[in-house]
Order: C-alpha cells, then sequence, then structure tokens
C-alpha cells in the first residue's frame, strides 16, 4: 500500500536465525541405559574374600553444561560381609561436585542397598567427556572400582527472533523495530548478542521496468543498544514485553537523499535476525 503522496511501504518478512547456545541431549550413547558395570574385590569370580560388589546405572550419562546429572549406585555384600560402605568416586572434571545420597550404608551379608551419585557441573565445567571412577572407601569393605561415563555438552539452545515495523517507511523516518522471541525450551535464555541486516531489496515490477534503483545504501539499521545479557523467558516474548524501552530497540531509517528514490517506492526489504542465548 502507498501514503497519499505515493510513498513506501516497507513490508518486514520474517526470517528467523537459529543461534544453537550452549547445546541439548541430542547426543546418542550406543550403550543401553540399562546397562550395569559391576566389580568384586579382587575382580576373581573364585575370590572367598568377604567383600563388596558395585554396580552402577546407567554406565553413561550426558548432561548440559551448568546442570545436574544422577547415576544409581548398588552396593552388595558378597561372601557373608557385613557393616558399614561408604562409597566414593574421583575422575571429576573441574567446576564440578558430588555427592552420595545416603553418603554411607550399612549392609547385612548378602544384601544390597542402592545410593544415589549426584554429579553437579556448573558455567565453568569443561565440555567433553570425562571417566568417573567409582568405588568404596579403603578398608574391609574397598571394592574393585567401576568406570563410567560423563558427557557435558555446551549448553546452547535453539530459539527463534522475528520482527515487523507495523507501518510504513519514508524518506528522512526511523523507525524501532520491536523484536519478537520464541524460546521453546524449558529453560529461559541469557542472550549475549543480538543484530538485524538487510538482507535483500525487492522493488516493485514498474520500478525494476524503469530501472528505478533503490539500494540498502538508502537505508541504515541501528542494532539493539542495550546492555547484555538480558533474560528470555520460555515461550514467546518481545523487547517490548520484557520491559525495555524502545530507545533502545534496533531501528530501520529511510535516507532523504539529494538522489532520485522514486525506485523505492512500494519496496519490500527483507531482514536477517540473529542471536547467542545460554541457558540459565
Amino acid at each position: 500500500m502507498q501514503n497519499d503522496s505515493g510513498y513506501f511501504r516497507t513490508v518486514m518478512r520474517r526470517t528467523t536465525t537459529v543461534a544453537k547456545v550452549l547445546l541439548v541431549g541430542l547426543v546418542v550413547m550406543l550403550v543401553s541405559a540399562g546397562t550395569i558395570f559391576a566389580a568384586s574385590q579382587g575382580g576373581s569370580q573364585g575370590n572367598n574374600t568377604k567383600g563388596v560388589t558395585v554396580q552402577v546405572n546407567p554406565s553413561s550419562r550426558t548432561v548440559d553444561r551448568g546442570d545436574p546429572v544422577n547415576y544409581s549406585v548398588s552396593l552388595t555384600s558378597t561372601n557373608g560381609f557385613s557393616g558399614s560402605v561408604t562409597p566414593t568416586v574421583s575422575g571429576l572434571p573441574a567446576s564440578t561436585t558430588a555427592a552420595f545420597a545416603p553418603a554411607s550404608v550399612t549392609l547385612a551379608s548378602g544384601k544390597t542397598a542402592t545410593v544415589t551419585l549426584t554429579v553437579a557441573t556448573s558455567a565453568t565445567t569443561p565440555d567433553g567427556k570425562a571417566d568417573l571412577t567409582i568405588g568404596t572407601a579403603a578398608g574391609a569393605s574397598q571394592a574393585a572400582a567401576v568406570v563410567v561415563q560423563l558427557h557435558v555438552l555446551s549448553s546452547k539452545k535453539s530459539f527463534t527472533i522475528s520482527g515487523n515495523l507495523g507501518t510504513q517507511l519514508t524518506p528522512g523516518a526511523t523507525l524501532p523495530l520491536n523484536l519478537s522471541f520464541a524460546n521453546p525450551n524449558n529453560k529461559s535464555l541469557a542472550l549475549t548478542s543480538l543484530s538485524v541486516a538487510i538482507t535483500g531489496i525487492t522493488r516493485t515490477q514498474a520500478a525494476a521496468a524503469a530501472a528505478l534503483p533503490c539500494t540498502a545504501s538508502d537505508y541504515v539499521v541501528t542494532n539493539y543498544a542495550g546492555s547484555y545479557p538480558f533474560t528470555v523467558p520460555v515461550g514467546s516474548s518481545s523487547l517490548q514485553s520484557l520491559g525495555i524501552a524502545p530507545a533502545l530497540w534496533p531501528k530501520i531509517a529511510m535516507l532523504d537523499t539529494a538522489l532520485n528514490q522514486d525506485g523505492c517506492k512500494g519496496v519490500t526489504l527483507q531482514f536477517s535476525y540473529s542471536g547467542a542465548g545460554e541457558g540459565n
């Protein structure tokens, strides 16, 4: 549509840039979730020494950086052992903590007790695979160790950005762009970057037939001027709903130049939106 002076309609086509923020449970482990690793003291099936067998399920876990993950550890009395057993874990990555609940158990002869090992990663835990060694404290109940895997992923999250000026853009005018966000994750995102760029200009058939130019040089994009990071909640939101002042929003301006700008009448501008965010 044209305004009364025959000027300009700028239609925002929503384009989406997906930023993969520190990742998310997409690693397919080639080990059955029900796999159980077991070890007994001395490692020999024929050994009659009293002791403890350790079983861990699952044998491998994948976790986003900053999240906790659990292993189920079964402690079984062998060859008539009875007494207190304290499980242990070693091989944790940097900036990671671990705790057993309960911290120790008392076994009767031939009995099994199960404890939960919780490994808590942090925002600074390095990504990659770590081998965790799970055993028991030294003493009569010391068992051969079991090695399990912990895969830490940098938690990049996927989200979408869109925008529309919602009104006509004319020479000399500057309009704020209220960007919208769709966060499908189960956690809020802390956006650390946000940008808008013109990626294409489509003139009307009449302007193209008359060889009337209209280029990106007729427009100026001013990017988001607010502070980082800012939080994008789960679901749908916008700069406006987040309480960010319009003065800080991205802005689109059409220059009023001395050149003939008739080729910009009725054009359609295509924009791309990009951003990066980390899961909180």
